[in-house]
């Protein structure tokens, strides 16, 4: 078994809450109307270089499957990377593992690849337009909201779509990670602390590339061939 770091790509899909409602236009919703909580319908996950996506789903393996093998998985995880899911993913299967009854899982050192695009200047930063930009593929199409009620309403083909669509976007995740990850900051250190390898990816085709300069040292600079990523090397001077 190898002692590389793991990272876990993960993306989920949530349904929309039951409400009770006097209109259509110029509605606010207050507590008291929810009839049913929307929450998390499936998650993807797919641990880096591996060749499938696992779904697990409510229709499938039953919600409380799906929330206890997504927290095992996150346990497991040295780092875990979505888009948006900082703002998004997370929290949302945070509250659904108290409410699951389980503790929280290890802190999590995410990679946030929603957040490493958006300061890259593109005119749109979904995953949808961002994909296939980088020449990487698209998300599976789908009808919509429709997809969604069928699913609700237990249609075995319109599971099997939603499934196929979470996966495409593991897997878009994942290559899109593969293209920008250089240009995420602060990347945690996913090597194992060796002076020669890069700390985004772990190679150890690195090279010396000049120095950058403080107020204080002259600090050499490494460029990792393999990925790209820029790091500090040893202080030269004082």
């Amino acid at each position: 078994m190898s002692d590389k770091p793991r990272i876990l790509f993960l993306d989920i899909e949530t349904k929309p809450a039951k409400v009770l409602s006097f209109g259509i236009r110029d509605q606010h919703i207050n507590h008291g109307q929810i009839i049913e909580d929307g929450g998390t319908i499936c998650v993807g996950l797919k641990w880096a270089g591996d060749k499938k996506v696992k779904v697990w789903s409510e229709w499938e393996h039953g919600y409380s499957t799906m929330i206890k093998e997504t927290h095992a998985a996150l346990s497991e995880a040295d780092a875990v990377s979505t888009y948006n899911g900082a703002s998004f993913d997370i929290p949302k299967l945070m509250g659904n593992f108290l409410l699951e009854g389980l503790a929280p899982p290890p802190p999590l050192t995410q990679i946030d690849i929603y957040k490493a695009v958006r300061r890259l200047g593109f005119i749109c930063n979904k995953l949808a337009y961002i994909a296939p930009l980088l020449g990487l593929g698209d998300k599976l199409k789908h009808e919509g909201l429709p997809m969604w009620i069928a699913v609700m309403n237990g249609d075995v083909k319109a599971q099997k779509r939603m499934a196929r669509y979470c996966a495409q976007d593991v897997i878009l995740l994942e290559d899109v990670y593969n293209k920008v990850k250089a240009y995420v900051p602060n990347h945690p250190y996913m090597g194992q602390v060796r002076p020669d390898e890069c700390a985004t990816c772990g190679s150890r085709e690195t090279q010396s590339r000049g120095v950058r300069r403080t107020r204080s040292f002259v600090i050499a600079r490494v460029q990792c061939q393999s990925c790209g990523a820029w790091q500090s090397g040893k202080r030269i001077a004082a």
